[in-house]
């Protein structure tokens, strides 16, 4: 489903990732947790190519963007109708409503009608427990709330791989297990997911499989379980240490 070879980026004379190689199949949830600045943002922004990588090629079933080459508005479209992301900031359209706000993309994107659109919105909303908010504005929703908005935005595009950007950073521990749950609930159905996060507690028990970054590498990988619980990496161990004791 993904495969990225020698993937670099750099912003100037710093390299911010170095020769990442990664695969991943259909249906599987990889959790990327490591120390801030390691990378792991920018990682996926080159995924989507909201930072284009410097170096080596992505491949998302079947279409492969190589950082030699320019990249077409035609491969661009492709690749935005495959993948979807959640910010850590909701990015939500404060002047549209929650219902506007998750059909707007589903109309311009993929030219569904209004009522098309708007149905596939009730849904999605429905399925995370805000129908009752379709009406409202942003602004008068917690940003929990926010936060399952733009998931359903993103899901609303059909992705077949949702990526997640440390979705519950911005929010409370309490209201962060919301945004987790309708997560976990995706995970349960199928789908495919990279998720960059600091819950150690979702990474080790929702995740198919854990990616530790440091300074813009890949220092170790495995099945969460065994990485979360037995890492062979020292650096792993003093992070994951660190973590569990703050």
């Amino acid at each position: 489903m993904l495969r990225l070879e020698g993937v670099g980026k750099s912003f100037g004379a710093i390299k911010v990732l170095d020769n990442i190689n990664f695969e991943m199949s259909a249906g599987e949830v990889v959790a990327i947790i490591g120390p801030s600045g390691s990378g792991k943002s920018t990682l996926l922004r080159c995924i989507n190519q909201l930072e284009p990588p410097t170096e080596g090629k992505i491949t998302v079933d079947g279409l492969t963007i190589d950082a030699k080459a320019p990249v077409t508005k035609q491969q661009l479209a492709q690749l935005h109708k495959k993948l979807g992301m959640v910010f850590q900031s909701f990015n939500l359209f404060p002047h549209l409503t929650v219902l506007e706000n998750v059909s707007l993309a589903q109309r311009r994107v993929l030219k569904r009608s209004k009522a098309e659109a708007d149905e596939r919105s009730m849904q999605l909303l429905a399925r995370v427990g805000l129908a009752n908010k379709a009406s409202m504005y942003p602004s008068r929703c917690s940003g929990g709330q926010q936060q399952r908005i733009a998931i359903s935005r993103a899901l609303a595009l059909d992705p077949q791989i949702m990526l997640f950007d440390e979705p519950t950073s911005a929010l409370d521990p309490e209201v962060g297990l919301e945004v987790l749950a309708v997560m976990r609930e995706l995970a349960d159905e199928g789908m495919t997911m990279i998720v960059v996060t600091h819950e150690m507690r979702f990474a080790e028990n929702v995740s198919d499989r854990v990616v530790v970054m440091a300074d813009g590498v890949i220092i170790e990988q495995g099945k969460s379980s065994e990485v979360m619980r037995n890492p062979q990496n020292a650096r792993v161990r003093q992070f994951l240490t660190a973590v569990r004791d703050r």
